[in-house]
């Protein structure tokens, strides 16, 4: 049990989310960690989202259909108030303005998790809500200096996400097998939801390129697309949307993320922390991912993505043996637990040393 627990007593945790995606779970685990420690943590969450179904102690379904909607505000007050909380802990940024109105009118802290690296807003609304937070806690160090905008250095900290690696995996030839897949050849693997700033166009000129040096390889796309790539290679598959996607990381031989913009990286995070060799985009918060000065390719350069992917299919075992370097230092610096004990430090921090927002 945690020192400085007598100084929360409880902690209300709202995640808006409708999908269990990698925001969701950070907190559900987190929310999970902390009754595990002993705290009183209570997580509210969408009616019918994923969230709601989770089998976790605590967790509160609400009616909520957006930050106008005005019900939805005063379930929230009003279950704020009956639990009496030492904070509340917002885990996206829909769920951070009513959880600023809420801490205002009842007078608790509120902190933020902010794990995106999208530009800030900077409307009246979101200034206010901003200001409301006794502090922003960062997935990395690039959205932490993002967050500098709106916050002052001392009120932000990098709490970095935790990863379940000894999550099982399916074997590897019946991973490749439910995917539809080659037994053999060696498999490219990626794994997200593939809006634009996913940068699939990339993926699409690689398909393209392998196709003629290397034709033994395949490309897979784990996760909903917005839009299907025109022309693409036959060489590239598109899978679609599959639950727990991470177990069918054991049929992949290389992972890519040619993402512009990530706050972190959960998908890359994912096949780090499994020792899966991996090229990635320098997409912001992925340099946390990696040790210094570890190669990642500058964004826009499609030349350059394409030579480093080839480069480890052609000295493969070199890329195995980085790989694992880069393994074993994501499993110190990621864990769950290491977040959970991040997060009460912050938690502990605000709590002794109360006083206004940022």
């Amino acid at each position: 049990m945690h020192g400085n627990q007598k100084s929360i007593d409880a902690i209300v945790h709202l995640s808006t989310g409708k999908s269990l995606r990698g925001g969701e779970r950070q907190a559900i685990w987190l929310h999970q960690g902390l009754l595990e420690r002993g705290y009183q943590s209570r997580l509210l969450c969408r009616a019918h989202g994923d969230l709601s179904r989770q089998p976790t102690p605590r967790i509160t379904p609400i009616a909520w259909r957006g930050e106008w909607d005005v019900a939805g505000l005063l379930r929230i007050i009003t279950l704020c108030k009956g639990i009496a909380p030492n904070l509340i802990h917002c885990h996206d940024a829909h769920a951070l303005l009513h959880g600023s109105i809420a801490g205002a009118l009842l007078n608790i802290p509120v902190v933020y998790s902010r794990r995106v690296i999208f530009p800030l807003k900077k409307g009246f609304l979101s200034r206010w809500k901003y200001r409301q937070c006794r502090m922003l806690l960062a997935v990395s160090g690039a959205v932490a200096r993002q967050c500098e905008e709106v916050a002052s250095p001392e009120n932000i900290r990098i709490v970095p996400d935790g990863v379940d690696w000894n999550a099982l995996l399916l074997p590897r030839m019946a991973a490749r097998s439910a995917l539809g897949i080659p037994m053999d050849g060696f498999v490219i693997g990626t794994v997200g939801h593939f809006t634009s700033e996913k940068n699939l166009p990339l993926v699409v000129a690689l398909a393209r390129a392998l196709r003629k040096t290397n034709p033994e390889v395949t490309i897979v796309c784990i996760g909903p697309t917005q839009t299907l790539p025109e022309e693409a290679a036959d060489n590239l598959k598109l899978i679609g949307f599959r639950d727990a996607a991470v177990t069918y990381y054991s049929a992949f031989d290389l992972y890519i993320s040619a993402s512009l913009h990530e706050g972190l990286g959960s998908a890359l995070l994912d096949a780090v922390v499994r020792d899966i060799p991996a090229v990635a985009v320098d997409a912001g918060g992925t340099k946390d991912i990696f040790p210094e000065h570890w190669p990642l390719v500058v964004p826009g350069d499609r030349e350059g993505f394409i030579a480093a992917v080839v480069k480890v299919i052609d000295d493969y075992q070199a890329a195995l043996s980085g790989a694992k370097e880069c393994g074993i230092r994501a499993r110190n610096l990621f864990s769950i637990a290491s977040t959970v004990e991040k997060t009460i430090e912050a938690y502990d921090f605000i709590i002794s040393n109360r006083r206004g927002g940022v």
